[in-house]
């Protein structure tokens, strides 16, 4: 889900002024002005189906886009899972907006005023991420240039590390260490031995 700030500030002014729980609403933008009401209705019944019950609040002429813009509110609370975020309908993909859950609402305010700021926009922001977490791999051969979590080294190399890491240190040590080596071994033979009660 990805909406700047201006249109969920246009569903909650539609909300308000309707007078409906803009939590339980969603907004269609995108509608072409010669798309009648029946048509739409129909062309809404099948990808809003799984949210349930539904009805078509109200419409607005939207001048800037030259397109309209329906509120639809829903019976049963909204589950963001279920919603679709856009509908091919006609003349094009209707962009379906809705209100994020109310604890991110926040967040999204500081993030959008941020980008704002920055002269930036939440899609700029979706386009550097999915550069960076799904780099395009030409040759499969290659592994991606970054992992951004690179997978945590097996439990039986680690503990062969650590042992070798004594190993090469009882070598260097002198023989006023013995004391310090005579250590080692021993907590050693307690990670081989709570290694073995694992497996």
């Amino acid at each position: 889900m990805l909406f700047g700030v201006q249109d969920i500030a246009l569903l909650e002014h539609g909300c308000k002024a309707l007078e409906v729980d803009s939590y339980k609403s969603l907004m269609i933008l995108g509608i072409p002005e010669d798309c009648n009401h029946e048509e739409f209705e129909e062309i809404i019944r099948t990808p809003l189906k799984p949210l349930g019950k539904f009805e078509v609040a109200g419409k607005a002429f939207l001048e800037e886009q030259r397109t309209k813009a329906a509120i639809i509110t829903l019976e049963e609370e909204l589950d963001h899972d279920l919603v679709p975020r856009e509908i091919k309908g006609k003349g094009g993909v209707w962009k379906v907006v809705f209100m994020p859950p109310r604890q991110d609402i926040e967040f999204l305010t500081k993030l959008n005023l941020f980008l704002q700021s920055e002269g930036r926009t939440v899609e700029d922001v979706a386009r550097v991420l999915r550069q960076e977490l799904c780099p395009t791999v030409t040759d499969l051969r290659e592994p991606p240039a970054r992992q951004c979590c690179p997978p945590p080294p097996p439990r039986a190399s680690l503990e062969a590390g650590a042992s070798a890491t004594v190993d090469d240190g009882e070598k260097d040590s002198k023989a006023g260490d013995s004391r310090r080596s005579k250590k080692k071994p021993k907590k050693n033979r307690r990670r081989h031995q709570a290694a073995d009660k694992k497996q």
